[in-house]
Formats: structure tokens, sequence, C-alpha cells
């Protein structure tokens, strides 16, 4: 098996989504910042001003959005692939089950990430409020001049950081979704399989990650990557040091 063949033409599928979903997530955190910006509009005095509860359901949607767009399709497409091979009898209505269980993983695994995120956008906002703010003052600006130029500052700002916002949440949950979609779509074939560790050799690849390259186990066991114990590349168990930015695949192969 050439894993690095494989784990390009695996990771080409992969980039798809991750070019479709990065205007996704951008979107997201535009609108999830949106009432700070109409607070602004209505503080007269931006000492004043208090970052407001901000609106995360638009991050909830965008998280929903990724995994149904790449989880689902994963492991449809692993399903057929392996059944072709195995040389099984007909397709079994399939979509329905792993829709269900793609909402189960999102109900289970993600809602951590999307608090995690709302509260990364207030700890930015305060940042940014608390550099802001005196220097806006301290340049004789006042009411509305004031409000107009920390608004235009914050957009400026918040507009560098989203951009690599987005880029690490669309590549590391795009990868995650893919590889648990794939490895749930192999477990619903119910044959003994053993799973191995494509390792993705990219500029930033972890050295831990390199080095399990080709590491074999049973379909429902741990890979042992870096000390810790992960059912595929990005399992949400594992540390963000881990996880975050993990480009690595998995294959199947009969026992």
């Amino acid at each position: 098996m050439d894993r690095r063949r494989l784990w390009k033409i695996e990771d080409h599928a992969k980039s798809v989504y991750r070019y479709r979903l990065r205007s996704i997530f951008a979107q997201a955190f535009d609108k999830q910042i949106q009432p700070l910006y109409d607070r602004i509009q209505e503080t007269s005095d931006i000492r004043d001003l208090q970052v407001p509860p901000l609106d995360n359901q638009p991050i909830q949607d965008a998280y929903q959005r990724l995994y149904l767009t790449v989880a689902v399709p994963f492991a449809k497409q692993k399903r057929r692939t392996l059944r072709r091979q195995l040389r099984k009898g007909e397709e079994e209505i399939f979509e329905d089950l792993i829709y269900e269980m793609t909402l189960g993983y999102l109900r289970s695994n993600v809602g951590d990430m999307i608090v995690a995120t709302g509260d990364t956008t207030v700890e930015l906002i305060r940042q940014l409020l608390t550099e802001l703010t005196p220097e806006i003052l301290d340049s004789g600006m006042g009411g509305g001049e004031a409000q107009t130029m920390l608004r235009d500052r914050i957009q400026s700002a918040w507009h560098e950081a989203k951009y690599y916002r987005t880029e690490r949440i669309v590549r590391t949950e795009v990868n995650r979704a893919a590889n648990w979609g794939s490895l749930e779509g192999t477990k619903s074939l119910g044959v003994e399989m053993n799973k191995v560790w494509m390792s993705a050799f990219v500029k930033d690849s972890r050295d831990p990650h390199k080095a399990a390259d080709g590491q074999k186990v049973d379909l429902y066991d741990d890979f042992e990557i870096g000390g810790e114990h992960l059912q595929y590349p990005g399992d949400p168990k594992g540390s963000a040091w881990n996880t975050i930015n993990c480009l690595c695949g998995i294959y199947q192969e009969l026992k």
C-alpha cells in the first residue's frame, strides 16, 4: 500500500470541502460579533461599552453544516467502496442511519468546541476594547466620531483574527469529520478489519504523527499517538496539541 499516494488522494477530496466551508465559517463569525457593533452604536460614551451577549447560533449552524456535509459523504463512500471490494450484496439503506449518527456525534463532541469558540471571541473583543478605547480617547475623539473609529478598528482587527480562526477550524474539523465518517462507514459493514494510520508528512506535521505512519490496530482499538489513545486522527478525546490542524488519515485492511 502506497500510503503517501493514498493520503494525497484522500486529502485532495478533503481540500474540496475545506474550500467550500471557509466562507461558511467566515460568515458565521461575522454574524456572531454583530451584537457588538449594534452595542457600539447604542453607547454614547465608548468608555461605558461592555461586551454584549454574542450570538453563537451561527457558529453552531456552521459546525452542523460542516459535519453533515463532510462526515455523511465520507461514511457512505467508504461503505460503498468496501462493499464492492468485499463483493457483498445490494447496498442497504444507510443514509438515514449515518445522518442520525452524525447529529449524535455533534451533540456529544462538538458542543464544548462551540462554547470554546464563543469564549475565545469574547476574550478577543475584551482585548481589543482594552487596547483601542484609551487610544481613541487620547486622540481627542468623542461621541459619534469615537464610535465610528472604534467600530472600524474592531472590524479591521476582527477580519484578520477571523481569517486565522476560520482556517484552523475548517482544517481541523473537516479532517476530523472525514476520518470519523470513514471509520463509521467501515464499522457499518460488520467485517473484521484493521485500521492503519496515514501520516500527512506536510511541513508542519508533528513528529509523533509522522512516527505513527503505518501503525495498525483493530478497527475498534485505539492508536497510540504521542502518548495518547486516539480512535482516528482528530479524535476529540485527544489533546488540542495532538488534534488541532492535524491532516493525517486512516485506511482499512481485512484481517
